[in-house]
């Protein structure tokens, strides 16, 4: 708990939308934003994985026992692999803080595929348990229309 408070100090409130083709972070406070693509390199060396690279630098990337794959991308949900999603979100997370020191933001997690209907709380819970993963110590759930971070702040999305 101690630990959280010290984080969240050198923390920012960020919005990560997701999409299978792209996420995107933008920081409430400065509208700083940092997107890239969701793929994933993993290597498998001596029956461990081990990630190679994140983002475009994956898809570039070769070599034997080479798996590169984007987490994000299934023909009935959102979240394909959850492990690697999570890899996945925590990379932005510590690109768009620049800090030695792991991040503690405030997150909104808004999917913008895939909602028709809503979320079941079974893809909301794999949504907030992403965020949680990747360092968050508080999450919000967003459906609807993007966020301008200019006009709305992480505690305006809390109230509602």
């Amino acid at each position: 708990m101690i630990l959280n408070a010290f984080r969240s100090l050198f923390s920012f409130d960020v919005v990560v939308e997701l999409s299978e083709q792209r996420i995107t972070m933008r920081r409430f406070d400065t509208h700083e934003v940092f997107e890239y693509e969701p793929w994933i390199a993993i290597a498998s060396e001596n029956n461990k994985q081990k990630i190679v690279a994140i983002g475009q630098a994956a898809r570039e990337v070769t070599g034997p026992d080479l798996k590169i794959q984007n987490p994000f991308a299934h023909t009935r949900s959102f979240v394909a692999d959850f492990l690697l999603a999570e890899k996945v979100v925590q990379y932005g997370i510590f690109e768009i803080h620049k800090s030695k020191i792991r991040p503690s933001p405030r997150v909104v997690m808004h999917q913008l595929e895939k909602t028709e209907g809503g979320l079941t709380g079974i893809e909301d819970r794999v949504l907030r348990e992403l965020a949680l993963g990747a360092g968050a110590r508080e999450v919000i759930i967003h459906l609807g229309a993007k966020i301008n971070t200019r006009t709305t702040t992480f505690d305006d999305l809390k109230q509602n």
